[in-house]
């Protein structure tokens, strides 16, 4: 065999090697880059899903909640796109979905309270919560949410983190109620107070809640007694001992 031809054999072997590698580094790189999308928009998924978890149990209306369960089936959709195999995916978009009509009905398998038991777990609440306006700024700067939706939710979410305090705040008071400690009651109380006065809400309704606290301070500061006073937040304990009474009677 002639030289020429050996050499021209060997320079397409070495050319078809060279695109074969590139071929094989592409698609490489392809399914590398397909991986890394599919985990981001699972990751999307899985904090705003943490972040409706807590609006189930602290927030009355829908708005948010339905809004973040959209985010959520988006970003599944996008998932399964890129990886339409997975069955774990599919399901996961699936369950998703029917959760998203549940919030569009109204609809939750689960007792609101705009409230939470002790200043560790308020704080823990509020970093949540403004983790959530960090979520929907970004989601924002990515054109998934309008400024004007934006700007409303954020409101929204600045509403529910002061009632949230407030009531905290005044639940902690009725705990010290209970406990007859005059001290921590008035602290908390006051505590709610400079809340409402920093809140948003309308002036009226504003000025008549810290009157209605102020007045309770000052009640205690007269009597120097909180017992028998009512409870701010906190519900009312029901007595077994006077069920127990009723039934005996109504029997």
């Amino acid at each position: 065999m002639p030289s020429t031809i050996i050499i021209a054999v060997i320079a397409v072997l070495i050319i078809g090697s060279f695109v074969f590698s590139g071929i094989s580094y592409s698609r490489q790189q392809a399914l590398k880059k397909r991986k890394y999308l599919v985990k981001q928009f699972q990751q999307q998924a899985d904090e705003a899903q943490s972040h409706i978890s807590l609006l189930l149990r602290i927030d009355k209306d829908y708005d948010l909640i339905f809004k973040l369960q959209s985010l959520i089936v988006n970003a599944l959709s996008s998932a399964f796109a890129l990886n339409s195999e997975n069955p774990v995916l599919k399901n996961n978009l699936s369950t998703q979905k029917m959760k998203l009509n549940d919030y569009k009905e109204n609809q939750r398998n689960n007792d609101i309270t705009c409230w939470v038991t002790s200043d560790n777990e308020l704080s823990s609440t509020q970093t949540q919560l403004s983790q959530i306006n960090k979520l929907l700024d970004l989601y924002r700067n990515r054109g998934a949410l309008n400024p004007s939706a934006h700007q409303e939710l954020q409101s929204h979410v600045q509403t529910l983190l002061q009632t949230l305090s407030t009531n905290t705040y005044l639940y902690q008071a009725d705990i010290y109620a209970e406990q007859n400690n005059i001290t921590s009651y008035q602290l908390y109380i006051k505590q709610a107070i400079q809340v409402i006065k920093k809140s948003t809400i309308e002036t009226n309704q504003k000025n008549q809640k810290i009157k209605e606290l102020s007045d309770r301070i000052h009640e205690i500061k007269r009597t120097g007694k909180v017992s028998g006073l009512k409870n701010f937040i906190k519900p009312a304990e029901i007595v077994v001992e006077e069920v127990n009474q009723e039934t005996e009677i109504s029997e």
